[in-house]
C-alpha cells in the first residue's frame, strides 16, 4: 500500500517504539466505511455513510454539474483506527432514486486526513452535513424523498374534529411555553427522520388547551404522517386542518398538498379516502461489489559518508538498490455483499465483507480479513432489533470489530435499551478475551439534545481486563453538531477518554470545526501489561496467567497505570466560500503525547514526552475552473516540534474528462530541519486514473513517486520509492 506518512514529521522520539507497538497491536488492513444507509426525511432522501471509527466532517467541494463531490473529513483519535485501504467503494440507490457511488481514500496532507469521492447518477441537487453521531456523514438528496419506498409505521387514529382552537388574549403562559417546546421537538425529530416520534409529540401538543402554536402543530402533523408513509392518516389530518382553518396561506398550501396525495384504488374523485390505506408490499434488494487490486513497490537507497577519506571521491554507495529491487508485491481481492428485505413490519439484512491478500514477497504470508458477516433484524412495532455475527461496535464502549451479538429495545419513542456481548477479533498474543455490556440511549431530551450512558466489562484469561463506565451527550440541529464523550475505568481507576467535537455550518456554507481530545494511549486494559514484561525473563509471557505466576494482580494493574501515557489533540479549522468557484480555509492543530515515568525493572529510563507538536495550514479550494467537473486543492502547512521545524506544500486535482475518464494528478513537497544539522526534503508526484467502463464497473490505477534527500554533517542519503496499483471494481 502506498505510504500514508508522507508529510508527517520524521519521528525524533525513537524511544516511543514500545508504545507505538502496543497501539498498533492487532491492527490490520481494514475498511473504514461500516455501511451506507438510505432513508427518507420529509421531501428529501438521506444517504448516511457510517464509519468504523469516529470522524469529523470538514468541508465538501462540489462540481457545478451536481454529479460529483469530494467530502473531506478527519479520523478522530481512537484506539480502533484501522490501516486504511484506499479505494474502498459503496453504492446505494436505483429504482427511481439517484445511484450514489462512494469511494473512500486518503486526503493527501496527513495520515488522518481522508476524503469521500461521491458520484450521483443522474445529477441531483444535494448538500453535505455531519451525521447524527460521531461515526457518520450524511448526503441530503433534495426532493428525492417521495421516490423512496417508505413502509408505513403503526398508525394512530387522527383526533376528532374540535372547535377552532383560537387562543384567547392573555392565555396561559405555561401552556404557550409547552406548546412551543413540543413544536420545536417535533421539528427536530422530523429533521432527523424520526417521523413516529414527531407524530407522538405533535399529538401531545394538540391535546393542550388552545394556544398560539396549535394551528402550526395541526399543519405539521400532516407532514409527519406523510414522512411515515401513512397517506390515509396524512389526508385525514389535512382535511381536519382545513375544517378548522379554511383561510390563510397555510390553508392554501394544505389544499395543494391534499390534492397531490394519492387516493386508494377505486376511490372516486371527491370522495373520502378509506380510514387506512392497503398494506404495501415489501422490497428485497441485493447490492454490493467485487474488486481486485495489485500493489507494487520498488525502492532505491544511496548513502554517502562525509568527513572520511572517501569524501570528495566518486560516490561510494554503502547501500545501493536499483528500482528493480522490488519490496512490495500484493494482490488484494475483496467482496462486499448486502442483501435486504424490508416491509411495514420488519427490516432484515445480511452483510458479508471480506478481503484476501496474496503477499508475493519472500517470507510474507497470505492474509484473509473478514470485516463483516452478520444478520441484522429490526421489528417495527415492538421496537426490537438484533445484530448477530462479525461486526463493528455501534457505540456503548465497544472497541473495534468483534464476533457476537447486539440487542436493542426501543421501549419508548425517546428511549432505547441495548446489550452487547462478544469476542474481540484482534488477537493479543495467546490470551482469551470476551466482553459484555449495557447501554441506555435517550433522544430529544430537549430539541436536538440526546445522550447515552454505558457500562462494559471485558475479561482476559479469567480476570477483569477492562471495566468502563462512560457516556456521551450530543446536540444536533440544522447547521450545528456537538458531541462529547467521557469514559472512566472503574478497575484501573483512570480516565480513558475526555473529548469534545463540534461542527458549525452557516447559511453561506462557512464551516467551523473544533476538537479537544485527551485519552489514554493505549486505552487502560490489564492486558497491556503483556507489552512491558521484565526484560530479564528468558521466555516472554504470552498469556496473562504467565504474568500472574510472577506478580500479583494488584502490581500488574499498577504497572499498566505506570506505563500508560496520555495523548492530547486539538483542532480549530474554518472553511468559507469566496464565490461560486473558490473556498479558502485555515486550521491549527496540536498533538502532545505525555511522558511515561521510569518503572524499575520495566522501563528504567521511562519514555519522554513528545512536547507540543504544532501545525498551521491554509488551503485554497477551487472548483469548475475549466469544466463542470474539476476541483483543485492548494495547501501549505507549517509544522513545529521541540526538535524540528518543517513545512508542507501540496496540490491535488480531480477532473472528469470525456465522461468516462477521471484524472487525479497530485504533487507534494516537504522540508524539515531537525536536530544536529539534519535536513530532509521530499518530493512526491502522483497520478490516479479511473476509467468507468459502464454504470457498474471501473478500472483504476495509481502511480506515486517519492524522492527523499537527507543531509547532515556526517552523511548524505538519497532514496527513491515508486509505488503503484492497478485494479478493477464491479458493482451489482
Amino acid at each position: 500500500m502506498k505510504n500514508q506518512l508522507f508529510g508527517r514529521p520524521v519521528a525524533p522520539h525513537v524511544r516511543l517504539a514500545p508504545l507505538a507497538l502496543l497501539c498498533a497491536a492487532g491492527l490490520a488492513q481494514a475498511q473504514v466505511i461500516e455501511e451506507v444507509e438510505l432513508r427518507r426525511e420529509g421531501d428529501n432522501a438521506i444517504v448516511q455513510v457510517r464509519f468504523t471509527v469516529p470522524v469529523q466532517y470538514r468541508r465538501s467541494v462540489a462540481a457545478s454539474s451536481n454529479d460529483l463531490v469530494q467530502i473531506v473529513y478527519d479520523v478522530v483519535p481512537s484506539r480502533d483506527k484501522p490501516n486504511f485501504i484506499d479505494g474502498e467503494r459503496r453504492q446505494v440507490g436505483g429504482d427511481g432514486i439517484p445511484r450514489v457511488s462512494i469511494s473512500e481514500e486518503g486526503g493527501g496532507s496527513g495520515e488522518n486526513d481522508r476524503r469521500l469521492i461521491v458520484r450521483l447518477d443522474p445529477p441531483t441537487r444535494f448538500k453535505v452535513r455531519s451525521g447524527g453521531d460521531r461515526r457518520s456523514i450524511e448526503i441530503v438528496l433534495e426532493g428525492q424523498g417521495p421516490k423512496m419506498f417508505s413502509a408505513p409505521a403503526a398508525k394512530t387514529a387522527p383526533r376528532a374534529p374540535a372547535p377552532p382552537p383560537t387562543a384567547p388574549a392573555g392565555g396561559d403562559a405555561q401552556v404557550d411555553a409547552r406548546g412551543a417546546e413540543l413544536l420545536a421537538q417535533a421539528r427536530a425529530a422530523l429533521d432527523k427522520g424520526q417521523a413516529a416520534l414527531a407524530v407522538e409529540t405533535l399529538n401531545e401538543a394538540l391535546n393542550l388547551p388552545p394556544n398560539p402554536h396549535t394551528r402550526e402543530a395541526q399543519a405539521l402533523v400532516g407532514q409527519a404522517r406523510m414522512a411515515q408513509g401513512d397517506v390515509a392518516g396524512a389526508r385525514s389530518e389535512f382535511e381536519l386542518f382545513l375544517k378548522l382553518y379554511p383561510e390563510g396561506p397555510d390553508a392554501d398550501q394544505a389544499r395543494v398538498t391534499l390534492a397531490g396525495l394519492p387516493r386508494a384504488e377505486g376511490a372516486a374523485a371527491g370522495s373520502a379516502a378509506p380510514s387506512a390505506e392497503p398494506a404495501r408490499q415489501g422490497t428485497t434488494m441485493l447490492v454490493g461489489g467485487i474488486s481486485q487490486y495489485y500493489y507494487g513497490g520498488n525502492s532505491k537507497v544511496q548513502t554517502q559518508l562525509k568527513d572520511t577519506p572517501l569524501e570528495g571521491q566518486l560516490p561510494v554507495v554503502i547501500s545501493d538498490q536499483t528500482l528493480a529491487g522490488i519490496d512490495q508485491k500484493q494482490l488484494l481481492s475483496s467482496v462486499d455483499l448486502n442483501w435486504r428485505s424490508k416491509d411495514a413490519e420488519r427490516d432484515l439484512r445480511f452483510v458479508f465483507r471480506d478481503s484476501f491478500t496474496v503477499n508475493q514477497m519472500p517470507g510474507q504470508a497470505e492474509e484473509n480479513k473478514l470485516s463483516a458477516l452478520y444478520v441484522d433484524w429490526k421489528e417495527t412495532r415492538p421496537g426490537l432489533s438484533a445484530r448477530v455475527g462479525r461486526q463493528s461496535g455501534l457505540g456503548g464502549g465497544v472497541l473495534g470489530r468483534f464476533d457476537g451479538v447486539q440487542l436493542g429495545w426501543a421501549f419508548q419513542p425517546k428511549w432505547k435499551l441495548s446489550a452487547v456481548a462478544g469476542l474481540p477479533t484482534d488477537k493479543l498474543l495467546d490470551t482469551k478475551r470476551h466482553f459484555y455490556g449495557f447501554s441506555l440511549d435517550a433522544e430529544s431530551l430537549a430539541p436536538g439534545l440526546g445522550a447515552n450512558t454505558y457500562l462494559i466489562q471485558q475479561m482476559i484469561d479469567g480476570e477483569v481486563d477492562r471495566r468502563a463506565l462512560g457516556g456521551d451527550v450530543r446536540y444536533v440541529e440544522p447547521g450545528i453538531s456537538v458531541f462529547t464523550q467521557f469514559e472512566y475505568d472503574l478497575t484501573l481507576q483512570g480516565v480513558n477518554i475526555g473529548s469534545v467535537q463540534g461542527t458549525w455550518t452557516s447559511a453561506d456554507n462557512t464551516t467551523v470545526n473544533l476538537l479537544l481530545d485527551r485519552r489514554a494511549t493505549p486505552m487502560l486494559m490489564l492486558g497491556n501489561a503483556l507489552f512491558f514484561p521484565d526484560p530479564l525473563l528468558t521466555v516472554l509471557p504470552r498469556k496473562l496467567t504467565d504474568l500472574l505466576a510472577l506478580k500479583p494482580i494488584d502490581l500488574l494493574r499498577q504497572q499498566v497505570a505506570d506505563t500508560t501515557a496520555y495523548a492530547t489533540q486539538g483542532l480549530l479549522g474554518v472553511t468559507t466560500p469566496l464565490n461560486t468557484q473558490w473556498q479558502v480555509g485555515a486550521d491549527l492543530r496540536l498533538t502532545n503525547i505525555g511522558a511515561i515515568a521510569p518503572v524499575p525493572g520495566i522501563l528504567p529510563d521511562g519514555i519522554p514526552a513528545t512536547g507540543n507538536l504544532w501545525s498551521a495550514g491554509v488551503q485554497a479550494i477551487g472548483s469548475n475552473l475549466y469544466s463542470e467537473r474539476d476541483t483543485h486543492v492548494f495547501n501549505v502547512t507549517a509544522v513545529r516540534g521541540p526538535t524540528y521545524t518543517g513545512w508542507l506544500a501540496s496540490y491535488n486535482n480531480l477532473s472528469v474528462l470525456a465522461e468516462r475518464w477521471q484524472v487525479e494528478p497530485s504533487l507534494r513537497f516537504y522540508q524539515q530541519n531537525g536536530p544536529s544539522g539534519l535536513q530532509t526534503s521530499r518530493w512526491a508526484p502522483g497520478l490516479r486514473l479511473t476509467w468507468r467502463g459502464g454504470e457498474k464497473w471501473v478500472l483504476e490505477s495509481d502511480f506515486n513517486l517519492e524522492a527523499s534527500h537527507s543531509r547532515s554533517p556526517t552523511q548524505n542519503e538519497n532514496s527513491v520509492r515508486l509505488y503503484y496499483s492497478l485494479g478493477y471494481r464491479l458493482d451489482f
